[in-house]
């Protein structure tokens, strides 16, 4: 079973992972937030093709190295969480019906998480996409589907974070992993 400190919030782009986060980090625990929005807006600023739609292999690459420097920076101590995580990377693959590089899937395999995985559900109320996240709702949903996949069929358990406040979400993440801590 995959045991870490390093707790995964992911899911389907618009659905709240961000605010999530942002509401932990204000708790005082150590978050890494998206790295895909910040290569996103750096080649928009640039002019620079590596994003998604343009070209899925080398932006992947840039995202997966900066998740694993991510992974190989955040501090050993209670909880650190992360906006998606490195199997994030190949789910967009799997989507796509594209393959990816071999060693994704053994870097993937030697970086352990935190055993469980907290999805955002599908939730059309809260759901918006701009210059830097292009999927509409349906998209989104199927990429929730692929993610959920990738991570149950790397081991992960999944769990769904129920549709409530960013409050009331980022409580539910922190009484889950309580519950498991005091096992």
């Amino acid at each position: 079973m995959l045991n870490s400190n390093k707790v995964i919030i992911s899911g389907g782009p618009g659905f709240g992972k961000t605010s999530i986060i942002q509401e932990l980090e204000q708790r005082g625990f150590s978050c890494m937030h998206e790295v895909s929005r910040g290569v996103i807006d750096e080649q928009l600023k640039t002019g620079g093709n590596h994003v998604p739609w343009i070209n899925l292999a080398s932006f992947s690459e840039i995202v997966f190295e900066k998740r694993l420097q991510e992974f190989h920076q955040a501090p050993e101590h209670d909880w650190v969480f992360f906006d998606r995580g490195l199997p994030d990377t190949i789910a967009y693959f799997i989507k796509d019906h594209q393959a990816f590089p071999d060693y994704y899937l053994h870097t993937i395999r030697n970086c352990k998480y935190h055993f469980t995985v907290f999805i955002v559900s599908p939730w059309e109320q809260i759901f918006t996409n701009d210059a830097e996240r292009k999927e509409d709702y349906k998209t989104a949903c199927q990429l929730h589907e692929v993610i959920s996949e990738t991570y149950f069929n790397l081991g992960y358990k999944i769990l769904e974070i129920p549709k409530a406040s960013v409050k009331e979400r980022a409580n539910f993440v922190l009484s889950h992993l309580k519950r498991i801590k005091q096992l």
